[in-house]
């Protein structure tokens, strides 16, 4: 089952005439064009018939392995056909509700991809464009108010490490085992 733009020869018979309408109704362009308020009824159909088939399916399945006794005058000799219209009918349900959540998660303006790359290339252009206030390389006035103060001297800094190298209250140990005479 692959998202044509129309329904293949095996779906054509798997399906009935308002069924095959619906699910090429889920189909793009069709689908873009639909409102949000014909999308939800759609989705809303083929939900219900989707359901309906996979139900069938299950009983002719149960009928067929001898399971329960046959709704009619024969039980079923299998549910192939109804397995793949549910199946059929469960792809254009997917494709409906991904064009709903797309529709979601586009936020309340709903921009096309065409809009958002617009805005994208006049937020790009708009970047672009050399700033005023961007100073243009030289060097910053010693009195300018947002200039870096730079690093400050080493008198400034506390020194964390013992002289001889160890940290803490370490510090003197290693030195005396180093100064040590052996005898």
């Amino acid at each position: 089952m692959t998202d044509h733009m129309t329904a293949t020869p095996e779906e054509q018979r798997a399906l009935s005439q308002e069924e095959l309408g619906f699910a090429n109704q889920s189909r793009q362009p069709a689908l873009g064009q639909l409102s949000d308020k014909d999308l939800s009824d759609l989705i809303g159909l083929l939900r219900v018939r989707r359901n309906r088939a996979r139900d069938i399916a299950a009983r002719q399945g149960r009928e067929a392995r001898g399971k329960v006794s046959p709704s009619g005058k024969t039980s079923a000799g299998g549910n192939e056909g109804t397995r793949s219209k549910a199946e059929y009918l469960t792809a254009a349900l997917d494709r409906a509700t991904e064009e709903r959540d797309r529709r979601d998660a586009g936020g309340s303006d709903g921009a096309s991809q065409t809009e958002l790359a617009e805005k994208a290339m006049q937020l790009k252009a708009e970047a672009d464009r050399t700033n005023p206030m961007v100073e243009d390389g030289g060097a910053i006035h010693p009195n300018d108010p947002d200039a870096d103060p730079g690093k400050g001297g080493m008198g400034q800094t506390e020194r964390t490490t013992a002289p001889s190298g160890a940290l803490d209250h370490a510090g003197e140990l290693p030195a005396r085992e180093r100064s040590r005479t052996r005898t």
